[in-house]
């Protein structure tokens, strides 16, 4: 029996016979670049509606904490009930499908304010309702910014 004393040496080059058909292609196919590229486009606007959303239902929740916490009227209490509706709907519509305009919402905001301002809400509750409305109102002035400057062409 023969023993080997020396581990052979062996080539670790890659054999040339191996055909760059057989990997797999690392170029991105053209409509996967395409789709990637639009949802770098979509996403911004997606995110800044999602913002939006979620201010008018946080506002609408404070609206409705605001009234648990106080005594209204029957007037009083209709018309922050509208308005509560009016926010849900807002919420609830998008650019595709407008359930409510721009108009209702702002009438809305108003009717709120006047009602926090003659009514007899706690300050805390008062604080934290108009936050919201100024928050809101922000986020819609950053997107009217934001479409205002897509359409300017120089």
């Amino acid at each position: 029996m023969n023993t080997v004393t020396v581990p052979a040496w062996v080539s670790k080059a890659r054999p040339r016979q191996i055909r760059w058909s057989q990997f797999p292609s690392r170029r991105v196919p053209f409509a996967c670049s395409i789709a990637l590229a639009a949802a770098f486009l979509i996403l911004p606007f997606e995110a800044s509606a999602q913002k939006r959303r979620e201010a008018i239902l946080r506002l609408r929740d404070d609206v409705s904490t605001a009234m648990a916490h106080t005594t209204l009227n029957e007037k009083q209490t209709e018309k922050l009930d509208r308005c509560r509706q009016t926010l849900l709907l807002s919420a609830q519509s998008g650019r595709a499908r407008k359930v409510t305009a721009k108009k209702d919402l702002d009438n809305a905001l108003k009717d709120i304010e006047k009602a926090l301002h003659g009514g007899p809400f706690q300050p805390e509750d008062q604080d934290l309702v108009r936050k919201d409305i100024d928050q809101l109102r922000t986020i819609e002035r950053n997107q009217r910014a934001r479409r205002y400057a897509r359409r300017r062409t120089y």
